[in-house]
């Protein structure tokens, strides 16, 4: 995974984006959270069993990036950091 900067946001939150997948995410060092536009979980969890219960639709696809599996086919904007990284989330799901 090659994790690319695109730009620093102010003093404790930076913007990259995975060249591979396209996802965008914002880092705030303040706090330790990751803010995106697509709901996420780590790598260790289960995308079958976020279907099996309803979180994720069947047919939604996902991807791979930075340690985490992301919905690209699920829109969450809760702030606006996560608006940040929709702007320049290219990973052809949902926007």
């Amino acid at each position: 995974m090659s994790k690319q900067l695109i730009k620093e946001i102010n003093q404790y939150c930076k913007l990259f984006r995975c060249e591979e997948s396209g996802i965008a995410w914002v880092e705030n060092e303040s706090t330790g959270n990751g803010h995106s536009c697509h709901p996420n979980i780590h790598v260790t969890g289960s995308v079958a069993g976020m279907k099996k219960l309803g979180y994720w639709g069947k047919t939604d696809r996902t991807v791979k990036a930075h340690g985490y599996i992301y919905n690209i086919d699920k829109l969450v904007v809760d702030d606006e950091l996560d608006k940040i990284a929709q702007q320049y989330c290219r990973c052809g799901g949902k926007h």
